[in-house]
């Protein structure tokens, strides 16, 4: 049976805060399989940068296993960091959507303290 993942070549390494977690719509019936959808942003870096180019913030779904007493941490508006092999698709409305496969996930978790 052939993979219905496609190949998956480029590597990205994405930080941000997670906008939703929803069973993996490839495999929903394995629930150790998510999602984590974000909405990235591309900030400029040095000399790679053009004024000419308007960058919108990108759609980002990134596909992880996650074990039962892992999903807690994963949950919106947690930092996140995710490296992994990604693709980019055009959504219905015509705009990229960046679709990871997760080679490792960490969550990072801040607290405000707030000393008298």
């Amino acid at each position: 049976m052939a993979s219905q993942l496609p190949k998956l070549t480029n590597i990205i390494h994405i930080r941000n805060f997670i906008d939703d977690v929803r069973p993996d719509s490839i495999r929903p019936e394995t629930p150790n399989y998510a999602e984590i959808h974000a909405t990235v942003n591309v900030f400029q870096e040095d000399d790679f940068y053009d004024t000419k180019i308007d960058s919108d913030p990108i759609q980002t779904c990134v596909r992880v296993y996650l074990k039962q007493n892992e999903r807690d941490f994963y949950v919106p508006n947690t930092f996140f960091y995710a490296d992994g092999r990604f693709i980019v698709e055009t959504t219905p409305e015509e705009r990229p959507k960046i679709i990871v496969q997760s080679l490792s996930l960490q969550w990072y978790a801040y607290t405000r303290l707030r000393i008298i």
